[in-house]
């Protein structure tokens, strides 16, 4: 009778040291998600997890409780019933009290560890939602009872963290990280797909960059002058395709005075008079240095789609479009007339890269340092420039980490092709 009255008591220790653990691990947003569901028990355990004080304090007088019966079960009975067993045997006889009580405290300690902590402790972290609204309803019905005397070791602990003035910390959020890695674990166990998982971190990794390593150079730019025919006009929209083009003053790019979409230029009749000015929109102008989502804003916000970028002295950088934000963001280009600047492999050890590709995803391709992101460039070859202190000739080598870049093509000083190899240190 006394082992079964201490294993229970062990066994009751085991539900409050579950209870305190799966509470605590339990995530809100799936008990948010319960409860709004119609679990009223998901409603409690919020209600509990949003005063974790009087939780715990409840959880903490159950378990002192529990251990001082358990000093008052502490086995007697069982003691002196196994000292008779030991006396029997003739050597052992002399020691058998000191015997008995030491295999029964060891008894009772294992039961208490294994039955009262470790497995009860592991249940709840393993299935700490389901657990804590089980549990909830009976824990919270208890709060209720032991309520004064939870006020009294509130207002204890309150007073003893005033008198040493102990600084109590709000409640800590969530970080980018922390985010991160719970998506990570969560495609790990197939909660979610992959590419959501990308996607994801895609979204954090965009609120970091810069515009200017996403958007097209002017060197790339197919431009209108303000003074072009319609003849003329279509002559560049058919051997370059793009959804909108910048017209320009004095075939000056530093002079752009309007954007041109191609829709635009399908009116009836526009061949008539045809004069690109009257079609052409007020440009929207951009910072280099602004990030990518403040220019997604500030396209909503102007209902445009396109900007032009410029540096501090007002010149033109080139051409952002959200299109431009969201290959960022999925990976692929949304316009399929669009050239990407690729990163294509030869054999097992080595690429052929585009000169313009950019920096951010060459290091993410390889598995690179991303400290080199800071070193003021965003193209594979502003790297190379940077790595060679000057600039390069075709046949220049130089080592990043475990790669070897060559320059194998340039046009006029512009890197245009690259040849990356991987070697073994």
């Amino acid at each position: 009778m006394e082992f079964l009255i201490i294993l229970l008591l062990v066994l009751f220790n085991g539900v409050f040291a579950m209870s305190e653990l799966s509470l605590v691990s339990s995530r809100k947003f799936k008990l948010e998600n319960a409860k709004r569901r119609g679990n009223s028990n998901a409603k409690i355990a919020l209600e509990l997890a949003e005063n974790p004080t009087k939780f715990l304090s409840t959880v903490q007088i159950g378990i002192t409780l529990i251990g001082i019966l358990l000093g008052v079960y502490s086995g007697e009975n069982l003691t002196t019933d196994l000292t008779a067993q030991i006396q029997r045997i003739e050597f052992l006889a002399p020691y058998s009290h000191t015997i008995s009580t030491g295999l029964i405290v060891l008894l009772i300690t294992y039961l208490s560890i294994v039955l009262g902590e470790l497995f009860p402790k592991r249940l709840g972290m393993t299935f700490p939602e389901p657990i804590a609204m089980f549990v909830a309803r009976p824990m919270n019905i208890l709060s209720n009872i032991t309520s004064p005397f939870v006020w009294l070791l509130s207002v204890s602990n309150n007073f003893l963290v005033k008198l040493f003035g102990i600084k109590t910390t709000s409640e800590s959020k969530v970080s980018e990280e922390e985010i991160k890695a719970i998506i990570k674990e969560s495609a790990e166990g197939g909660e979610i797909m992959d590419i959501e998982q990308d996607i994801v971190e895609r979204v954090f990794e965009l609120g970091d960059r810069r515009i200017n390593t996403l958007f097209t150079h002017r060197t790339d730019l197919v431009y209108f002058n303000a003074s072009d025919s319609w003849e003329e006009v279509r002559e560049k929209i058919n051997s370059e395709k793009h959804s909108a083009y910048p017209v320009c003053d004095n075939d000056d790019l530093d002079s752009i005075i309007g954007m041109v979409m191609v829709k635009d230029l399908f009116r009836p009749g526009l061949e008539e008079n045809f004069s690109i000015k009257e079609i052409a929109r007020k440009p929207l102008f951009i910072n280099e240095n602004s990030f990518a989502y403040q220019v997604m804003d500030l396209f909503k916000k102007e209902r445009m789609h396109y900007g032009i970028v410029i540096d501090e002295y007002g010149s033109t950088m080139g051409i952002v479009s959200m299109d431009d934000v969201m290959d960022a963001l999925v990976g692929e280009s949304t316009e399929i007339d669009q050239e990407e600047y690729q990163i294509t492999q030869r054999d097992e050890t080595s690429w052929l890269v585009d000169g313009q590709y950019a920096v951010i995803d060459f290091i993410k391709y390889f598995g690179l340092n991303t400290l080199l992101k800071t070193k003021g460039f965003t193209t594979v070859a502003g790297l190379m420039i940077h790595k060679s202190a000057s600039i390069p000739e075709v046949g220049d080598k130089v080592i990043v980490e475990n790669l070897q870049l060559e320059v194998v093509d340039k046009d006029g000083q512009r890197i245009d092709k690259l040849l990356v190899t991987r070697i073994d240190k």
